[in-house]
């Protein structure tokens, strides 16, 4: 604790202890919560290494996107990367519709969710790739009605890990509806 907070402390102590002397006998319980809130304070003053702005927890970059599908894709093939063109939001531009990748601009904790739809009696087998690596699977299809399936991951990235969804490596992706009905989305936590 430096020596400013400790001179706050001081003169809060006294002030406090002032107030109570004029008044008379005070029981102690009337001022514990008071004490408590000055003691959690100081400790996060001694946090934050003498500073009191703690305005980094809570405005750090922000990193996150939602990207869908303009049109229907048909007949992709296996192992192809789904490239995800309509653009709703895509805070520090991590993602490249042009390339259906996103680049962790700086090393944290993310999560993405992806829904894939697909036509009656058509299929539809994604994985999520980190770097190319597969981390989680989805699957939508095989079935008389139109299917939709959802998956989300959390996962530790580094500073520049690339992630996207990509057709199943032994299927071809026969048909996935765009228009709002498929999309990828992202954000560090």
């Amino acid at each position: 604790m430096g020596l400013s907070n400790v001179l706050v402390l001081s003169f809060t102590m006294y002030v406090l202890g002032s107030m109570y002397l004029v008044d008379g006998h005070t029981s102690c319980s009337r001022t514990s919560g008071l004490m408590k809130s000055i003691q959690y304070q100081l400790k996060l003053v001694e946090e934050g290494n003498g500073r009191c702005d703690y305005s980094n927890r809570y405005n750090r970059k922000q990193i996150g996107f939602l990207v869908g599908l303009k049109t229907t894709l048909q007949n992709r093939p296996k192992g192809s990367v789904v490239k995800y063109d309509n653009v709703i939001t895509n805070d520090d531009n991590s993602y490249n519709p042009s390339t259906g990748t996103f680049t962790a601009s700086i090393e944290g904790l993310y999560s993405f969710s992806w829904t894939t739809t697909t036509q009656a009696n058509k299929y539809f087998y994604t994985y999520l790739a980190v770097n190319g690596n597969l981390i989680a699977r989805n699957h939508a299809g095989h079935d008389n009605v139109n299917l939709s399936a959802s998956q989300t991951v959390v996962v530790h990235l580094k500073k520049n890990d690339k992630v996207n969804i990509k057709v199943q490596d032994n299927l071809v992706g026969q048909f996935i509806y765009g228009d709002g009905w498929s999309s990828f989305s992202g954000f560090m936590i």
